[in-house]
């Protein structure tokens, strides 16, 4: 995961989420970065780190935290794949 490393170290932790965010999520659900970002944040493993500018954290802390956005933007993408296909309608 040594790509979130590439990020601002002067970013707070919660603008890097929204920036993993929008390069993981499919086009059509990046609009709902931002609020799923609150979800990330809201995470035990991510909590303790809101605060925090990205420089601040360790490797290891950086990792935990875009471990997290993945999971997150899985759950999302596969729950909205599963509605698409049966022609429901589903918000963030």
């Amino acid at each position: 995961m040594a790509a979130e490393r590439q990020f601002d170290p002067d970013k707070s932790v919660p603008d890097v989420i929204v920036d993993l965010l929008l390069t993981t999520l499919p086009p059509e659900l990046r609009v709902s970065a931002p609020d799923l970002a609150d979800r990330v944040i809201e995470r035990p493993d991510v909590a303790p780190h809101a605060g925090k500018r990205w420089g601040e954290l360790s490797e290891g802390e950086g990792n935990i935290v875009a471990r997290e956005v993945g999971i997150v933007a899985r759950y999302v993408a596969q729950g909205a794949g599963s509605t698409a296909a049966s022609g429901s309608e589903r918000l963030h």
